[in-house]
């Protein structure tokens, strides 16, 4: 039988064979021990970590934060059909590539961004650009707050300011662009369009007009009618007083026949009248004479001479003679003017009647002119009313126009950029980052190298591992 000494010495090397096929269960005492066995290893991990950290910090290039604030305002001026204007859409007009491409246009690529310039193809520069403006581009605004406040960072103090404020004189603009009325040029061409038509009209209808010798087909229609009508009166008297001045010609032709062309004509002696008058001045005078007197005696002898004539004369009462007979030439002088009255009015009756035949052939004329003149008039009328309501249209456009243009009161810059003087750098971050990182990232290897290892590195880690009591320890040397 094997001795005592011997069991147990066999015992003990069975049981560490078999300790050493066990993962050692650590406690927070064993991790700890474990970690400061490989301190040298975590060391080596830090240490690099640390300084390329540090160095990447340490390059960070320092920024500037240029600011700018902008006051959005319903104004009263886009009641005239333009949109009302709120802060959130304001920020999506802000934050446009439009925006940024316009502002970049201005400041160029090549002092914006020289690196991006010097190092990119030409078809990719601006839009590498504009990405770099929309990174470095910040705009905010509160709910309830009408300001907006943008922010624009940059390695350079000057450019931060300079391309925040391109980006809102571009914004500016841009926002005034979508709210104007675009048609106002396209209501402007169609109504030179349209008065150009019109005075191609008016110019057709003077060539038909000249060319059928009309000045107004309206107004001489009228104005023939009313000739007509008078041609027609007229004819219709002179008609009618030809008939009777025929008429009459044709009494007086009868009546002419009937009377002698010459008759007696008698003359009376005044002998008897001179006789009465010599004895009634006598009587006058014998009123202021006395009848011895001179201018008595005269008178008595011419009274007896004239009463001596008139005793020799006898019963004749007067000297009888021949002569044309007044009537007769009175018909006869009624029968020519009747006779040249009658070719008169045969006249007129021909030329009212010539008249009245023109008339009724112009008038046929204008008949047939009519459709063809009212087609050109159709068509300048169409023209006409074109033109005046997209000139109703331009005038509304420009109006809205000139309303959106003053409604930019409504977005008011309270606060330009100016270029900052202090920037802002991301090395303190950056070196503290780097530093936790590194710090990990050594823990890490230590905990890795703890739980790998196999020995024990407590007694008690021993005992919760076996269950077995540690007596004692001994410290290798």
């Amino acid at each position: 039988m094997p001795k005592a000494g011997e069991r147990t010495t066999g015992s003990a090397a069975s049981t560490a064979r078999h300790a050493a096929q066990l993962r050692p269960r650590l406690g927070a005492l064993d991790i700890a021990v474990q970690l400061w066995r490989a301190r040298w290893l975590m060391l080596a991990v830090f240490a690099p970590l640390c300084a390329v950290g540090l160095a990447i910090a340490f390059a960070l290039p320092q920024s500037f934060t240029a600011t700018s604030r902008i006051l959005v305002t319903s104004g009263d001026t886009f009641a005239y059909g333009a949109a009302d204007v709120s802060a959130p859409g304001e920020l999506e007009l802000l934050r446009s590539p439009v925006v940024a491409q316009t502002a970049l246009a201005k400041v160029t690529l090549a002092r914006a961004y020289p690196d991006i310039a010097h190092g990119c193809r030409p078809e990719a520069c601006e839009g590498l650009g504009i990405a770099a403006i929309s990174r470095s581009l910040s705009a905010a605004a509160a709910d309830s707050n009408p300001v907006i406040t943008a922010e624009f960072r940059h390695a350079q103090a000057g450019m931060s300011a300079e391309m925040l404020n391109a980006l809102i004189e571009a914004y500016l603009a841009y926002r005034a662009d979508i709210h104007t009325d675009t048609q106002t040029d396209d209501f402007r061409e169609q109504r030179e369009r349209f008065e150009q038509d019109l005075a191609e009209a008016d110019q057709a209808i003077r060539a038909y007009l000249e060319s059928n010798n009309l000045t107004d087909l309206a107004a001489e229609r009228d104005t023939l009618r009313a000739l007509y009508q008078s041609a027609s009166g007229e004819l219709l008297v002179a008609q009618s007083r030809l008939r009777q001045a025929e008429a009459q010609l044709e009494n007086y032709r009868t009546q002419i026949e009937s009377i002698a062309p010459e008759q007696d004509l008698y003359v009376e002696d005044s002998s008897q009248q001179t006789l009465l008058e010599l004895q009634m001045e006598r009587r006058e005078k014998l009123s202021r004479y006395r009848a011895d007197s001179r201018v008595i005696q005269e008178l008595d002898k011419r009274i007896e001479q004239a009463a001596a004539f008139l005793d020799t004369r006898g019963d004749a009462g007067g000297i009888v003679r021949r002569g044309p007979n007044p009537l007769y030439q009175q018909v006869e002088a009624s029968i020519a003017t009747l006779r040249s009255e009658v070719q008169a009015l045969r006249g007129q009756v021909a030329e009212l009647k010539s008249q009245i035949t023109a008339f009724e052939g112009r008038q046929r004329r204008l008949v047939e002119l009519e459709p063809a003149l009212q087609e050109l008039e159709r068509s300048r009328l169409v023209a006409e009313k074109a033109a005046f309501a997209f000139s109703e249209r331009e005038v509304d456009a420009r109006a809205r126009s000139e309303m959106t243009q003053r409604g930019a009161s409504a977005i008011r810059v309270l606060e330009p950029a100016t270029p900052p003087v202090e920037g802002v750098s991301l090395k303190l971050p950056a070196i503290i980052l780097t530093l936790i990182l590194a710090a990990l990232a050594a823990l890490a290897a230590g905990l890795v190298r703890a739980m790998t290892r196999s020995g024990f590195a407590t007694p008690g880690s021993v005992e919760r591992t076996l269950g077995l009591p540690v007596l004692a320890a001994i410290q290798k040397y």
